[in-house]
């Protein structure tokens, strides 16, 4: 059962009274020492190598055959290599081992730890492939159990999404953005969501890690007012957040995007207390708002949690976030 869960998410015309407002730290530690929050970080420590169309989705040179394969992959070991997927329901994971690679998939892919079927030992990984969910109200890539490197993901409300009953999410040098939205729909976005990591499944150091990405989430709010609610988003609703690595990954700016991103606590959830989540030297671009999103740069980060960090975070002027 793939689930897409809207109540989840929070507009952005009504953002302000449903997020959690954090006090406290003014002092953001950095590497071996504290910087006082505002204070500029050296140029060395913004990098332009940030994952784009040019490093991302099918290198330049494959000749791709088409898919005849099916969109239900039942076989374990499961290989899909230089290959066009035109799968307009989606291409479904229900095997061990699965992967994607040099691909084009046009539909989106759900690996689904709640589908009755699922039985432990369902993985897929996805490497310099493009997966183009197109205009649906799903994830393009979904719900846990993945390893992602060099890849496109786009089109659908989220561009990757991982849930409380997947064992890990390993997304690295890639690319989240481009998001649907029919104008008349009171949907709500993201670049990256997870709704909860505390599934028993979960038994590694990290059960989320997205390292060295570029993650936007990039549509206009429309004319119901809704629109991105944020890059990346932590969002409690089935489970807590925890054992969360958020490593050189650049946070795109967006006017219609509320926040770049969650932190992880929920005002009025039972699940609310996220722990062990790092946030460790990421660039949030500043863009039109000068804070990167249309109330601010994150929120909903507890830094009196445990095992939660806020370190070396910055935006693309050098000046340092703060954690609320």
């Amino acid at each position: 059962m793939l689930r897409h869960h809207v109540p989840a998410r929070v507009a952005v015309a009504g953002v302000i009274a449903a997020v959690l407002a954090l006090t406290g730290a003014v002092l953001v530690a950095r590497g071996s020492r504290t910087a006082t929050v505002g204070e500029s970080v050296p140029d060395s420590y913004i990098k332009a190598d940030f994952p784009n169309s040019d490093s991302t989705g099918v290198p330049a040179g494959n000749d791709l055959s088409p898919y005849d394969g099916p969109c239900t992959v039942t076989a374990d070991g499961t290989v899909i290599d230089a290959k066009s997927v035109n799968c307009p329901s989606g291409l479904a994971v229900q095997a061990a081992d699965v992967t994607i690679r040099n691909s084009s998939v046009k539909g989106h892919v759900r690996l689904d730890p709640d589908s009755p079927a699922y039985d432990g030992s369902w993985t897929v990984t996805v490497t310099d492939s493009e997966i183009d969910a197109g205009e649906v109200q799903v994830a393009a890539l979904c719900c846990g159990n993945m390893t992602v490197t060099r890849a496109d993901l786009h089109g659908g409300v989220t561009a990757a999404q991982c849930e409380e009953l997947s064992d890990y999410c390993l997304i690295r040098d890639s690319w989240l953005h481009g998001q649907y939205l029919p104008d008349d729909q009171p949907w709500h976005l993201g670049g990256f969501l997870s709704d909860g990591t505390a599934g028993p499944a979960c038994t590694g150091t990290w059960c989320i890690e997205l390292v060295h990405n570029t993650i936007a989430c990039d549509h206009a709010v429309n004319s119901v007012q809704n629109g991105c609610t944020g890059d990346i988003n932590f969002i409690p609703n089935f489970a807590p957040i925890r054992k969360v690595r958020v490593h050189n990954n650049f946070l795109r700016a967006h006017s219609g995007l509320a926040y770049c991103t969650f932190g992880g606590d929920k005002v009025g959830s039972p699940h609310t207390g996220a722990t062990d989540l790092v946030y460790q030297d990421n660039v949030f671009e500043r863009g039109p708002t000068k804070i990167c999103g249309a109330y601010g740069a994150v929120t909903s980060f507890n830094p009196r949690n445990a095992g939660n960090a806020w370190t070396g975070n910055r935006y693309d002027d050098g000046t340092v976030v703060p954690p609320s």
